[in-house]
């Protein structure tokens, strides 16, 4: 389920490039049957938290490119990072196992 998890919220990284960085931004994820938040923190941070407990890791953020890597396996996904108003929305297939949508919106 990590790997879900984690893919999905790579999928926060979709679109074209923008250079605004993720720190202090929260968004909710929905996939077929799961919904969950992913939060940003200013020193470099991110947690997923879901019904069953919560995953973290750490971010950077380079020349448009958001790197995500993953703390309890070290796995690493990078993609342009897209920059969200709060209360906008993004749908994609790109990180989804399954190609599912991914439903990403800005809540924070």
């Amino acid at each position: 389920m990590k790997t879900v998890l984690f893919g999905a919220a790579s999928a926060l990284l979709l679109a074209a490039a923008s250079f605004a960085s993720p720190a202090g931004q929260v968004f909710e994820v929905t996939e077929t049957n799961t919904a969950y938040t992913v939060s940003f923190d200013a020193e470099g941070g991110y947690v997923i938290e879901t019904a069953d407990g919560s995953a973290t890791g750490v971010w950077t953020l380079e020349e448009g490119v958001l790197c995500l890597t993953a703390a309890d396996t070290g796995e690493n996904r990078c993609a342009p990072w897209t920059d969200l108003e709060v209360g906008q929305s993004d749908v994609t297939t790109d990180w989804s196992e399954d190609g599912a949508a991914i439903s990403i919106t800005r809540i924070e």
